[in-house]
C-alpha cells in the first residue's frame, strides 16, 4: 500500500462530499450499525503530524461530533492515515445515494506476494530470534493481491451477511477502499472511563465434518503453544494500559475464551483497566498503538524485525479504524480480514504468531487457513435441487440454468452434469427412496462442490411481504448465486419473505418464484419485472400450467383481503406451498 493515494494526496479538506463510512460495531456488547456522507472535515497527513490530527480529532469529539479515525499501521512512522470529522448519521438511503455504488464487483484470485518458501524461511529467521534471546513471540504477516472492479461496497455487505465479525468498518475516501471484517477489537472505552482489550492470540480451522471441527475446537483450547502467545499478549496489553490507567486498576477478568467464526476459531482473553482523567485519543495512541496481539512481544524489538523481515507495508492492515462518539466513548478495531483497494486491485493481509516451538509448514498452513474469508467475497454460482426415487428431478433445467448464468458472468464452465452423477452415485442418492436435497456450488474457476441432506415435505408456510422495494443489478436478480447483500433490511430476517420492486410490483420470494391463483388459473410475475426464473417456473411455463401477469401491490393486497386469490410459493425443491402471507404495519 505504499505509495497509494491515500499516502500520497492526503490533504485537510472542509466540507468535502467525497468520503462515506459504514460503520458496523459492538458497542457496550450490543450491535450497532451507523452510516455517515458528507464529512465537515477530513484529517490527513500533508499538513499535520499524527499528534496535530489525534488532538483535533479529540477536539472535535469533545465539541458533540463524530469522528472515524483510519490509522495505518505505520502511522507513528509517517505512513497513511485519513480522520473523518461528521456532525451526525445519516440513514441508509442518504449513504447509497452519496456513494453511489453500481452494486456489482468482481475479484480476482488471490495471489500471495511471498512465494511459501522464502514465508517459512522468514519464520525460521523469527526461531533464530526468539533462540539468541531478542524477542519472545512475533506476528508475522504477508500479503495477497488480486484484481477487483466494481462496488467495493457490495462486498463489504456481502462479506459481513456471511461472516460474524463484530467490528466492521466500510471507508469510501478519493476512489480508495478499505473493507474491513475484524472480529477483533483493540479497545473500547465507555462514557465514564473504562477501557477493555480483547486480543486474539490462537487460531485453528473450521471443518464442515462436526466430528473433525469438534476435534479442532478441542485441540485450540488445550492447545500449550497458543496458550503461551495468549499470555505473552495480554501481559503486553497489561503493561500498555498501566501507562494510561488508574493505579491498580488494570485486571484479566477472562481468559483463553475460545470464539467461533465461520472459517476459524479463535482464543481470546479481555484486559480491563479505568483510564487516569485526561487521557484521550492522542494519549491511547501513544501508549497502545499498534496493539500488541498483531507485533508480538516485546513490543519494541518486534517491531524491528518485523520490519526486518516484510517486504512490503501492511498499511490499513493491523493498523487501527474506530469511531468516536459525541457521550465520549470511544470503539477501536484491530483490522484483520481487512481489504485495500485501488486502483482496479485489491490487498489483503494474513499471518500468525510464531514462537520457539512453531512449525513452519503449519504455521503457513495457517496463514492460507485465514484467507478462506476471501471466499465469501468471491461469489458462487447455485443449484439447489430435489433428488426423488433416485432421479434428480428437472435436472436438465438445472444445467441450462448454470451453464448460461456461467458464461453471463464470465466463469469457466463447470462439468455439472459428470460432477453431479458422480456425486449422486458416490453418496449411493441414486438408490435412495426417500427425498433427497443436493446442493451444487461452482466457483469461478468451475471448480463444484456438493452437499446433501434429507427434505421434509411443507404444504404451508407463513411469510412475510417485504417492507421496502429490492434493488440490485439484475445480474444478481437474474442469477442464481451467492450474493445475497440487497437483500438486507428488506425482511427483517423473516425466514420466507415476498419482494416487490421500486416499481411497486410483485416480483418473488428470496427461495422461490411467486405464483397466484385467480379464477382457476395460475400466474406469475414476468421475469422482466427483476427475478429468478427458477427451475419449477420454467417447466410449468413450458407444460402451460403457468402463465406471466405482472401483479401491481394495490390490486395484489385488495385481491389477498378479498379472498379472490391464493398465493403459492414454488421452488425445484420444495414444489408447491401454499403461503400465509404477513403484511408489516
Amino acid at each position: 500500500m505504499a505509495g497509494s493515494s491515500w499516502a500520497g494526496s492526503s490533504v485537510f479538506l472542509r466540507k468535502v462530499k467525497w468520503m462515506q463510512v459504514h460503520v458496523k460495531f459492538k458497542k457496550a456488547e450490543r450491535m450497532e450499525e451507523l452510516y455517515f456522507a458528507e464529512p465537515l472535515e477530513v484529517l490527513t497527513g500533508q499538513y499535520m503530524s499524527l499528534e496535530e490530527a489525534l488532538a483535533s480529532a479529540q477536539k472535535h469529539a469533545d465539541t458533540g461530533r463524530y469522528v472515524i479515525p483510519a490509522l495505518s499501521y505505520e502511522a507513528k512512522e509517517g505512513g497513511p492515515f485519513v480522520i473523518g470529522v461528521f456532525g451526525a448519521p445519516v440513514d441508509r438511503t442518504a449513504f447509497l445515494e452519496a456513494y453511489d455504488g453500481a452494486g456489482v464487483y468482481m475479484m480476482g484470485e488471490p495471489a500471495f506476494t511471498e512465494a511459501p518458501g522464502k514465508i517459512m524461511s522468514d519464520i525460521e529467521e523469527i526461531r533464530n530470534s526468539i533462540r539468541d534471546g531478542h524477542t519472545y513471540q512475533v506476528n508475522y504477516t504477508t500479503r495477497l493481491k488480486g484484481t477487483f472492479s466494481g462496488d467495493a461496497h457490495a462486498l463489504f455487505e456481502q462479506l459481513i451477511a456471511r461472516n460474524n465479525g463484530d467490528y466492521t468498518m466500510f471507508i469510501h475516501w478519493k476512489g480508495t477502499s478499505i473493507v474491513s471484517c475484524s472480529p477483533e477489537l483493540f479497545f473500547e472505552v465507555d462514557a465514564s472511563g473504562r477501557i477493555s482489550t480483547r486480543p486474539m492470540k490462537g487460531t485453528a480451522r473450521r471443518y464442515d465434518d462436526p466430528v473433525k471441527d469438534q476435534e479442532s475446537f478441542d485441540f485450540l483450547r488445550h492447545s500449550g503453544k497458543d496458550r503461551a502467545e495468549n499470555v505473552m499478549i495480554v501481559d503486553l496489553l497489561r503493561n500498555d494500559l498501566s501507562k494510561v490507567a488508574r493505579k491498580g486498576s488494570v485486571h484479566v477478568p477472562e481468559r483463553f475464551t475460545i470464539e467461533r467464526y465461520d472459517t476459524v476459531y479463535q482464543m481470546t482473553s479481555t484486559v480491563e483497566a479505568e483510564i487516569e482523567e485526561g487521557v484521550g485519543l492522542p494519549e491511547l495512541i501513544k501508549a497502545l498503538f499498534p496493539c500488541g496481539s498483531i507485533t508480538g512481544a516485546p513490543k519494541q524489538s518486534t517491531m524491528d524485525i518485523i520490519r526486518k523481515l516484510e517486504s512490503t507495508p501492511r498499511g490499513y492492515y493491523c493498523g487501527t479504524l474506530g469511531i468516536m462518539y459525541p457521550d465520549g466513548s470511544q470503539v477501536f478495531n484491530v483490522p484483520i480480514r481487512t481489504l485495500y483497494i485501488e486502483g482496479g486491485r485489491y490487498e489483503y493481509g494474513t499471518g500468525g504468531g510464531i514462537t520457539y516451538d512453531s512449525i513452519p509448514e503449519s504455521e503457513y498452513d495457517e496463514m492460507v487457513a485465514k484467507t478462506a474469508f476471501l471466499e465469501d467475497g468471491r461469489y458462487k454460482l447455485i443449484e439447489t435441487m430435489r433428488i426423488e426415487s433416485g432421479t434428480v428431478r428437472r435436472f436438465a433445467l438445472h444445467e441450462k440454468r448454470i451453464l448460461k448464468s456461467a458464461d453471463a458472468l464470465a466463469f469457466s464452465t463447470p462439468d455439472f452434469k459428470e460432477e453431479v452423477e458422480a456425486y449422486v452415485k458416490r453418496h449411493g442418492l441414486d438408490q435412495a427412496d426417500d427425498i433427497y436435497r443436493l446442493r451444487a456450488v461452482a466457483n469461478a474457476s468451475g471448480q463444484m462442490t456438493f452437499s446433501h441432506g434429507e427434505v421434509e415435505a411443507v404444504e404451508y408456510a407463513d411469510a412475510r411481504l417485504a417492507d421496502a422495494a429490492i434493488k440490485a443489478p439484475p445480474m444478481f436478480l437474474t442469477n442464481k448465486t451467492t450474493v445475497r447483500h440487497h437483500y438486507h433490511g428488506v425482511g427483517d430476517d423473516f425466514p420466507i419473505v415476498l419482494y416487490y420492486n421500486e416499481y411497486q410490483q410483485l416480483t418473488e420470494f428470496n427461495i422461490g418464484n411467486l405464483v397466484v391463483e385467480e379464477d382457476g388459473r395460475f400466474y406469475t410475475p414476468p421475469v422482466t419485472s427483476g427475478l429468478l426464473d427458477g427451475v419449477m417456473r420454467q417447466s410449468l411455463m413450458a407444460d402451460g400450467r403457468l402463465e406471466e401477469r405482472g401483479y401491481p401491490m394495490e390490486t395484489f393486497l385488495e385481491k389477498l383481503e378479498d379472498g379472490s386469490i391464493k398465493i403459492y410459493m414454488i421452488n425445484s425443491l420444495k414444489e408447491w406451498v401454499r403461503i400465509n402471507l404477513n403484511i408489516p404495519g
